[in-house]
Formats: structure tokens, sequence, C-alpha cells
């Protein structure tokens, strides 16, 4: 269900998202994948809310890219996800922005 629901939330960026690894030849795509995954909200020992944390990162090889990143904040509150923290990559010819974000899901 997480899964999906950042897929479709991304899917306005025209850009490949893919959970845990991308081996295309894009050079701007998003990488995601569930960091944590506990219940959030209980009464009478019945569930009824679990948070599920996610780390993001949208890697691009060209600064004029960087624009996509509040677009990227954007949709995802828009979703209902909370943004715990964010910070900038290197790796080799690209950029990366880091996020984690967090999801209240009420069951």
């Amino acid at each position: 269900m997480i899964n999906s629901k950042i897929i479709q939330t991304l899917e306005s960026l025209n850009l490949p998202v893919y959970w845990i690894d991308y081996d295309g030849e894009e050079s701007e795509y998003i990488i995601f994948k569930t960091n944590n995954q506990d219940d959030v909200k209980h009464h009478d020992d019945i569930v009824s809310a679990e948070q599920i944390e996610i780390g993001l990162i949208y890697w691009f090889n060209s600064p004029a890219s960087v624009d996509k990143i509040s677009k990227i904040k954007n949709l995802m509150k828009e979703n209902g996800f909370i943004k715990i923290s964010e910070k900038d990559m290197k790796d080799d010819e690209y950029f990366g922005r880091s996020f984690r974000f967090k999801y209240i899901k009420n069951l």
C-alpha cells in the first residue's frame, strides 16, 4: 500500500520512481524504501494506526534540476507525508537530495 501511494504521489514529476534500486539510464530518478513501520495508536488493545517512515532520494546530474526538490516536498506534504529531515548528497557525477518522511496510516 505505501509503495503504491509514494509512486502515485510523485508520478506528476514524470520521473522514474523505484523501490530500493534503479538501474536505468535516466539522468534524474527517485528511489525510496521503508525504514520503519510501527503501531502508534491503541484503544482497548486494538491498534488503530501505524506510523511508516520512508527514506527517499532524488538523484540528478544537472544543477538545473534542483527546482524539483521543492516540488517533491510539496507533493509529499499534500499527500499526508510529514518531512522529518533532508540533506544533500553526491555520488560520482550525480547530485542527490535525501529525505526522511513519516506517514500515519489509520487502520
